[in-house]
């Protein structure tokens, strides 16, 4: 084989080395860590599957992504050290006290400079993750509680469709615990109980973040759902040693339950059964309809070390075009209006655009007005004597004491 002169293999050499580095800078791939929750394997599969878009129209950014077992423990921690993630999950309910506390970076200048449009957004689903002119997440998606039922368990007590009122609920509740089958499991939760406050008129919160617990309405709402824990027509999740409502729905212990459509894949996953025969439907109406929706977005650290990059996963995972892919899998109801909902879906995505849907709050304490009730609610509840107004009082005013002074 006949050798180029050495003068001419060190030129090319050199100029081998001298071009490296470039092409090396030029794609160079930055890995972001990514924080989530889930609920399901469907759920995590499906974050999988729209990261994966993500990943191939933006090539230079691989992502990591992590499912915590207790995110909000695992990011306190975290953010103690000085050490978050890239880009995780905020929940609404304590986005305010991350924000007050100065762990969450402000995406107001990424949004401003990305020229990123807003308004296409739900105005509710943006407000737990604002403070004054800054924001500190964007909602990746939105879920209201609807009604499950299993079609199975209400024919066994001759229930065709499901309940529309709370009067049709306790013909029915009568129905299904004749027949020995528990009408609803649903938790001792504000988070769950509150639909029915709202369904018999009142609220959990004013738009000043005051407390609207006390009111008349607010605790007929209550009173109900405590009535119906002391017949036997609500039990919680621990009453049917299950772990959860979806667990105890899934294993056929129950005729209906009160979740969102992350219910859905779980079941898929789990219970397909179960799945096959559940029927979906708005809750009961008292005074008029009423749930509540959850919301959760996407945020960046203040110590994030990829803002950068940070942002440019937001903003695809939040955009049209990210937000219907995560949505096309059936986790979740989109928060944008240009995006629509998947199919299979289309109770949930009524329900979430009633007016009489609510929000959960968030303002910095309700984190701990969520602990003083659901606590007092189980302590109730663990007595079999208890009397439904005054277990609903002794909640209220367990709450009403947690509630931020001011």
């Amino acid at each position: 084989m006949k050798k180029a002169p050495i003068g001419v293999s060190l030129l090319a050499l050199a100029v081998t080395l001298s071009l490296a580095p470039q092409a090396s800078a030029a794609n160079a791939v930055t890995t972001i860590s990514v924080s989530t929750w889930g609920s399901s394997p469907s759920e995590t599969s499906a974050l999988k599957d729209a990261v994966a878009t993500f990943e191939s129209r933006n090539p230079t950014i691989k992502v990591d992504l992590i499912v915590d077992n207790d995110h909000g423990a695992q990011m306190a921690a975290r953010f103690a050290s000085k050490t978050p993630n890239d880009v995780f999950y905020l929940d609404a309910g304590v986005a305010q006290d991350w924000a007050a506390q100065g762990v969450l970076l402000d995406l107001m200048p990424s949004i401003t400079t990305a020229k990123f449009n807003l308004t296409k957004f739900n105005a509710s689903y943006l407000k737990p993750f604002q403070s004054g002119e800054k924001l500190f997440g964007l909602p990746k998606d939105a879920n209201p509680l609807v009604l499950e039922g299993n079609r199975n368990l209400m024919a066994a007590a001759g229930i065709t469709a499901l309940p529309k009122t709370t009067g049709q609920f306790a013909t029915h509740a009568k129905a299904l615990l004749k027949q020995g089958i528990t009408p609803m499991c649903v938790d001792a939760d504000i988070n769950r109980l509150g639909a029915y406050f709202v369904a018999f008129g009142g609220g959990l919160a004013s738009a000043t973040n005051k407390s609207l617990l006390s009111s008349a309405t607010s605790k007929a709402g209550l009173e109900w759902a405590m009535a119906n824990y002391k017949s036997g027509a609500f039990k919680t999740p621990a009453q049917l040693s299950a772990g959860w409502a979806g667990e105890a729905f899934g294993k056929a212990k129950c005729a209906y339950t009160m979740e969102g459509a992350w219910l859905d894949p779980y079941l898929k996953d789990s219970f397909p059964d179960v799945y096959d025969s559940m029927i979906k439907g708005p809750l009961p109406t008292a005074k008029q309809a009423g749930s509540l929706a959850f919301t959760a977005a996407y945020a960046i650290g203040k110590d994030s070390p990829n803002p950068k990059e940070a942002w440019t996963f937001i903003e695809y995972m939040t955009g049209a075009r990210g937000m219907t892919v995560w949505t096309s899998f059936g986790v979740a109801i989109p928060s944008r209006s240009d995006v629509a909902t998947p199919l299979g879906y289309e109770v949930n995505g009524s329900v979430a655009k009633l007016a009489t849907t609510v929000t959960t709050p968030a303002f910095k304490g309700w984190g701990d007005v969520v602990g003083a009730f659901n606590n007092e609610a189980k302590k109730q509840i663990q007595d079999k004597n208890f009397n439904a107004k005054k277990a609903a009082a002794a909640i209220i005013a367990a709450a009403e004491a947690a509630w931020p002074k001011g």
